[in-house]
């Protein structure tokens, strides 16, 4: 390995753990009450060094929420393009989303609790719009290949099946049940929503 690749290395390696450290940090304090100065101090780097990784607090939280959201989005998107007939198409979705989301659980966790604060505004770039625009017409050319009545309104059937996965969810992130796992919501998505003669197309 060349000196230009331990430096890329080096860097990923720091940029790594601040983005770790600032996880921790706003998790402990909520967006507004975390500093950058203790963000570095728990990255083991100086602030200076921080603020050449990331020019402002604002930037660090919307690249810890869009790296977080990209990651979700690369998983499903996966599990959308497979081959197979629509229905095990849709459970290998259900069970990789619900896997994606567990894994990034720290982060939803704070997200969720600074969008109902109201304490941070701006985060909903137009990247990760387009993101779940992506994902949303994704779904919805699985969902419309199903033999459902609401197969001749995908879009609203993808935003329906989103809808309900994104419920169960909260309801973990707040405690008042424990996370999904996908056969919690195969059959709330499957039952009401595909004729009895088509389920187990």
């Amino acid at each position: 390995m060349n000196l230009r690749s331990k430096r890329k290395v080096w860097q990923e390696e720091v940029r790594r753990e601040i983005l770790e450290a600032a996880l921790s940090v706003f998790s402990e304090r909520g967006y507004h009450r975390a500093r950058m100065l203790e963000i570095a101090e728990r990255a083991g780097v100086a602030v200076g060094t921080l603020y050449q990784y990331f020019p402002s607090k604002k930037a660090l939280y919307e690249t810890l929420l869009l790296e977080t959201v990209s990651r979700i989005h690369r998983r499903v998107m996966e599990a959308l393009s497979s081959p197979g007939p629509p229905r095990e198409i849709l459970h290998r979705f259900l069970e990789a989303k619900l896997e994606i989301l567990r894994e990034n659980e720290p982060v939803l966790r704070l997200h969720l609790r600074e969008l109902w604060e109201a304490r941070f505004r701006g985060v909903h770039t137009e990247k990760i719009r387009v993101l779940f625009e992506e994902y949303l017409d994704r779904l919805a050319g699985v969902l419309s290949r199903l033999a459902s009545p609401l197969s001749a309104h995908p879009r609203f059937y993808a935003a329906l099946v989103d809808g309900i996965i994104a419920t169960a969810v909260v309801e973990a992130l707040e405690g008042r049940r424990p996370f999904p796992e996908p056969r919690d919501l195969w059959e709330i998505l499957t039952q009401p929503l595909i004729p009895r003669e088509n389920r187990h197309a």
